[in-house]
Parts: C-alpha cells; sequence; structure tokens
C-alpha cells in the first residue's frame, strides 16, 4: 500500500546511502498532464524488513539527505530486490 507524505518518518543515520544500502536503481520519469501538477517518478532499491517500511525508509533518506519538497509524495514498493531488500518507486508532484 503507497505511502503519503506528510507522515512521521523513523530516524535516519547520518549516512542512509551506507546503513540502508540506498541507491538510485532508474531514471526519472516526468509526466506533464494537460491539466494537473507535472509528477517525477524515480525508482529506488533500500534494505528493508517490510514493504511498508521499505517506503518510509526511502521518503526518510529523501527527506534528510536531498531536502526536497515532499509535499504531497507517494512511495510506493513495487517489488522485493531480494531478502530485506525492495524496490521503491517515489513519486513526487510539482514544477519540474
Amino acid at each position: 500500500m503507497p505511502t503519503d507524505y506528510p507522515v512521521t518518518l523513523p530516524p535516519v543515520s547520518d549516512d542512509p546511502e551506507t546503513a540502508w544500502r540506498a541507491q538510485r536503481v532508474g531514471d526519472t520519469v516526468f509526466e506533464r498532464p494537460d491539466e494537473g501538477w507535472p509528477s517525477a517518478t524515480t525508482t529506488f532499491a533500500i534494505d528493508a524488513s517490510s514493504a511498508a517500511e521499505a517506503e518510509l525508509r526511502v521518503l526518510a533518506w529523501i527527506h534528510h539527505s536531498y531536502e526536497d519538497d515532499l509535499r504531497q509524495a507517494t512511495a510506493t514498493a513495487e517489488s522485493p530486490a531480494g531478502p530485506d531488500r525492495w524496490h521503491v518507486s517515489l513519486r513526487i508532484l510539482g514544477e519540474f
């Protein structure tokens, strides 16, 4: 089930890329509909014990490391990428 921001985020270490093996695994796809907000969707891989935890960790990582505006962002665990590892798509609405 997708996780929408704002939500209470888990604590983040100083180096989530190492602690959670967080990494970007896909190019950002931009959508610019005729009506409504444009969006950007990027796929990440991250260590987590469940899909819900993976979604929260991606939101926490991006919020901590990149300070992107995550209002109306949605993280969705797409598929397991291995034991305790998930692919998560992050969709952000805004002007790009």
